[in-house]
């Protein structure tokens, strides 16, 4: 499902009349030094970003450490209009590191719930409802009630949240008010759980969490036929997010077949 692109802002254009206004993303930073503009970028995140450009401006990625600035852009003085310096380059910041190196095949991932509990499977790999796309093919849902506790399926650092929806249905127009958490994870992969209950996160973004803590609890949120879990794995790519199989509590994920129950015991 198509909650999130890996994108941390996006440059807005708002149409005022007939002039287009454009807006500087707030991790931009502009500096004269003599006769040239020098462009930076400084990442507010616990884990690493890069920064692509408009296609046909510049081939190269930028990455940035975990809260550090760098420069972007050193520019003459014929390019320092920022905002035309903006419109051309439209730099974006994307969530990891480019580009990707391997990640842990091996890595076995704990069961995103708690001990004791069992879950039937809504919808597996490349499930024909929603997860038919590059950035889902490999999710997995699991059926559960509004409340139930949701665990991290393994150690890493909390790099985003969204719990301020109550909104949800059947319909596309869903997918933006899906609450969820994302966890960064050392080998530079991400995780993602989906359709949380509105203030449903019990972490905070830059929080160090454990493999099977509790982090939030479970809803109804976004795109949705029915309460459940949306959990995938993701490498990052120059276009977003690109979804990847994992082994889940000793089993091949591709395994976690709809109908079937998962039980953590």
């Amino acid at each position: 499902m198509k909650f999130y692109w890996g994108i941390i802002i996006i440059i807005v254009f708002a149409c005022n009349s007939q002039t287009k206004k454009i807006k500087k993303p707030s991790y931009i930073n502009f500096k004269i030094n003599k006769d040239s503009l020098i462009v930076s970028a400084k990442n507010p995140l616990s884990c690493p970003t890069f920064i692509t450009f408009n296609k046909g401006t510049l081939d190269s990625k930028i990455n940035i450490p975990p809260f550090e600035e760098k420069i972007i852009l050193k520019l003459k003085d014929s390019l320092l209009d920022t905002l035309s310096v903006i419109k051309k380059y439209n730099p974006k910041m994307k969530y990891g590191s480019y580009p990707f190196k391997n990640y842990d095949t091996t890595f076995n991932y704990n069961l995103p719930f708690a001990k004791g509990k069992r879950y039937k499977i809504m919808q597996g790999h490349f499930g024909k409802f929603s997860h038919n796309s590059d950035f889902s093919k490999y999710a997995i849902d699991f059926k559960m009630n509004v409340g139930q506790p949701v665990c991290a399926m393994r150690d890493g650092v909390v790099v985003a949240i969204k719990e301020d929806s109550n909104e949800g249905g059947k319909s596309k127009k869903y997918y933006d008010k899906a609450n969820y958490i994302l966890i960064y994870h050392k080998d530079s992969t991400f995780s993602q759980y989906v359709h949380l209950k509105k203030n449903g996160a019990i972490v905070t973004k830059n929080d160090t969490v454990k493999k099977g803590q509790r982090i939030g609890y479970s809803g109804n949120t976004g795109f949705s036929t029915a309460p459940h879990l949306h959990f995938g794995v993701f490498k990052p790519t120059k276009n977003g997010f690109v979804s990847i199989p994992y082994t889940l509590d000793s089993i091949p994920s591709k395994r976690y077949k709809k109908g079937k129950y998962a039980f953590n015991n």
